[in-house]
C-alpha cells in the first residue's frame, strides 16, 4: 500500500476547478467522492493516525456547483468513517489561495493575467463579493499546525486575515501592474 506505515495522510487529490467540475459531474464524483472513499479505506486498513482533508469554504455557500457538492459529500463520509472506524481526521476548508505555481483556473492568477494581457478583467459578480486571500505558504504552514491534538476531528477554515471586496482587489491589481484596467461585471 502507498500509505503503509504513514502516521498522517494529507488528501489533496481530485477535481478542484469549479468549471471542470461543472462540465464533468460524473468525473468529479468519481475523483472527489469515490477517490476520497478509497483513500479513507486505505487509511483505515493501514491504521493511519490522522486523515487530513483539503476541503473548501464553498461548503458554506450556494456557489461552487458540483465541486461544492462533492466536498460536502466527502466531509460527511469522512465524519462517518471517524464514527464508524475510529479514524481521526481534520478537515481543512481553504479559502482563496494565491501564490507561485497557481493553476491557470486560479481566480487571482486569472485576474492578473487578464489585466496584464488584455487590460480587461471579465468577472462574474458585482464587485461586492468578499474574499480573504491566503498565500499558499501560509496555508501550508497552517496545514501542518493542524496536526495539533486540539484540531483532531475538527473542521478548520484557512483564510487570510484581511477581508477584501472583489472591487478592492481589482484596484490593487491596477496599482501593482501600473495601468488602468477595465472591469466587466456580469
Amino acid at each position: 500500500a502507498t500509505i503503509k506505515d504513514a502516521k498522517y495522510v494529507y488528501h489533496f487529490a481530485g477535481v478542484a476547478d469549479i468549471g471542470e467540475a461543472d462540465e464533468g459531474p460524473s468525473k468529479t464524483i468519481e475523483s472527489n467522492i469515490l477517490g476520497t472513499t478509497n483513500v479513507l479505506e486505505a487509511c483505515r486498513e493501514q491504521n493511519v493516525e490522522r486523515f487530513m482533508y483539503a476541503s473548501t469554504i464553498y461548503v458554506y455557500s450556494e456557489r461552487g456547483g458540483f465541486y461544492r457538492v462533492s466536498k460536502q459529500a466527502c466531509e460527511s463520509i469522512i465524519k462517518m468513517y471517524s464514527e464508524s472506524f475510529n479514524l481521526d481526521h481534520t478537515i481543512l476548508r481553504y479559502g482563496s489561495l494565491y501564490g507561485t505555481r497557481a493553476q491557470p483556473w486560479n481566480g487571482l492568477r486569472n485576474f492578473v493575467e487578464q489585466a496584464l494581457n488584455r487590460g480587461v478583467i471579465n468577472y462574474r459578480g458585482n464587485g461586492q463579493e468578499r474574499r480573504e486571500y491566503i498565500h499558499v505558504r501560509d496555508a501550508a504552514r497552517l496545514g501542518v499546525r493542524a496536526l495539533s491534538e486540539k484540531y483532531k476531528n475538527e473542521c478548520l477554515t484557512l483564510t487570510g486575515t484581511q477581508v477584501l471586496h472583489s472591487k478592492e482587489m481589482f484596484k490593487l491589481i491596477e496599482e501593482i501592474i501600473g495601468k488602468e484596467v477595465k472591469i466587466n461585471y456580469n
